[in-house]
């Protein structure tokens, strides 16, 4: 864990080098003050017995080692006769859960349980820890933990710091006394870091609840990370972002209100700055489903992700000319009233998309020139086309069938597009059914020519008949007998 957070610590330098300049997140540079009071803490080398021993030969310091849940209890019992114990760090303990009413310890003022194998923090019946007035360090780190009773700092009355750091905790909940112990305004050092799995939205809550009456210190942010929970239609996605961030994740909300459009926005995916860039910037996916929209809404600027499906919205101009549509990379658009698509040819998003879902739509063509070009150069680009209704013809048959056949690839439903005009799928439509191709004049000359042949061909057998029966019964058959004679008759008559 600790590697994770030398790593953390060395890319977030990096981006500062860079030139980060993170728009509300400042904490980043600003000094934090420190703990006023320095939790008692020793190394787990320490620890070279099983037991509890003092330190020094002073009975106000005491570590215990290598405890299991049943010397836990056993230990607690006989440490809480000792009136002048202050300072206590137990370590590598095994212990279910980790009851905290069992410290009864009133003048105690740190205590570590670090290095152990805890799976929850608890109150016995959610009861007062009276037994603990003075505590003001509580330090639960590296201890696998994935549960805090969110109620243990308020019954905690001169709490001023407490170490969760290097945990397994995912919802945490957290409550402070509603009022500072002797100002108006009270200082607490709360240390979350290494808990990789921490929802961004406790960290949130966390903050706003404190606000106002405790000034709230987040120790070690820069290893502090949390999950941004982006909900993607059927299935969902997490993208961790550093502390500092938070800032960002919040000003998305801020951002989506000033749309006055009845969409929800959530963070999509960070984008650190570069050598080109001047500062980060949190990209967001727009959720605009079954809002009876019948135009594009309003979305507000780094939206990547827009889902618009199942309203009534009938074109995509808005894609082309909207400065805050620029960087829109999914479009999601099923079951709308779209169309054509030819208002974002040549747009940027067609360049650059990377998922288009327009089925169910009014789509009476598939206009393939639209999409030629960002195929070609880009392999994960994916659309979606089933459930139009399409006019098919001859080009349907010939060319756009064999177009979604060469961008299958691209086109998962492909093979689920039908015909409107015919009860058939485009790609098995058949040629010699739907392709009819009009009479040219060629064909007439044909004709002709084939007419006269035959009618050289009667002439001559006719020809050919009466000489056979003038040479043969010496007279000729009846038409050729009716027939004028002609000047060449007189030579064949000699």
């Amino acid at each position: 864990m600790k590697q994770l957070c030398a790593v953390t610590v060395f890319l977030h330098m990096a981006f500062l080098v860079l030139g980060s300049n993170v728009g509300n997140s400042t904490s980043s540079i600003t000094e934090e003050p420190k703990p006023p009071f320095k939790c008692f803490h020793q190394p787990l080398a320490a620890c070279n017995l099983i037991g509890c021993r003092y330190l020094n030969g002073s009975q106000d310091t005491a570590v215990c080692c290598h405890l299991t849940q049943f010397q836990f209890k056993e230990k607690m019992a006989v440490l809480q006769q000792n009136r002048n114990l202050t300072r206590l760090h137990i370590m590598n303990a095994t212990v279910d859960d980790l009851n905290m009413n069992l410290f009864w310890l009133s003048n105690l003022e740190s205590l570590a349980f670090t290095d152990g194998h805890v799976a929850r923090v608890v109150r016995l019946n959610h009861t007062n820890l009276t037994n603990l007035t003075n505590l003001r360090c509580l330090n639960l780190s590296s201890n696998h933990i994935t549960e805090v009773d969110g109620g243990i700092a308020r019954e905690l009355p001169s709490l001023l710091q407490l170490d969760l750091s290097n945990n397994n905790i995912t919802n945490f909940s957290f409550e402070l006394p509603e009022n500072g112990s002797n100002s108006s305004v009270s200082h607490f050092w709360l240390d979350i870091s290494n808990n990789t799995h921490l929802w961004c939205s406790n960290i949130t809550q966390l903050k706003s609840g404190v606000r106002g009456t405790w000034n709230l210190h987040i120790l070690n942010h820069n290893c502090t990370v949390c999950m941004v929970q982006r909900d993607e239609f059927w299935f969902k996605f997490q993208e961790t972002i550093l502390f500092d961030h938070i800032g960002d994740v919040e000003q998305v909300e801020e951002d989506c209100k000033k749309t006055k459009t009845p969409c929800t926005c959530l963070p999509y995916r960070y984008l650190y700055t570069s050598v080109y860039q001047n500062h980060d910037s949190m990209t967001i996916s727009v959720n605009c489903s079954g809002k009876n929209l019948t135009s594009l809404p309003d979305i507000p600027p780094h939206t990547i992700v827009l889902n618009i499906s199942n309203n009534n919205i009938t074109n995509l101009k808005r894609i082309r000319i909207d400065p805050n549509y620029q960087e829109l990379r999914e479009l999601h658009a099923e079951n709308n009233q779209i169309v054509s698509m030819h208002e974002i040819e040549a747009s940027n998003f067609i360049k650059n998309f990377q998922v288009l879902d327009i089925r169910a739509n009014k789509l009476t063509e598939i206009e393939t020139y639209i999409y030629n070009n960002a195929f070609e150069f880009d392999n994960n680009k994916k659309v979606k086309l089933a459930g139009n209704k399409v006019m098919c013809d001859c080009s349907t048959a010939q060319h756009v069938r064999m177009w979604l056949l060469k961008n299958r690839k691209h086109i998962d439903d492909y093979n689920e597009i039908r015909c409107e005009n015919f009860d058939d799928k485009v790609m098995d439509l058949d040629q010699n059914k739907v392709c009819t191709y009009p009479r040219v004049w060629t064909d007439y000359i044909n004709y002709i020519l084939a007419s006269e042949v035959v009618l050289l061909l009667l002439l001559i057998s006719k020809v050919s008949y009466d000489y056979w029966i003038f040479r043969t019964a010496g007279y000729l058959p009846w038409p050729a007998s009716k027939m004028p004679k002609m000047p060449c008759d007189w030579v064949f008559e000699t």
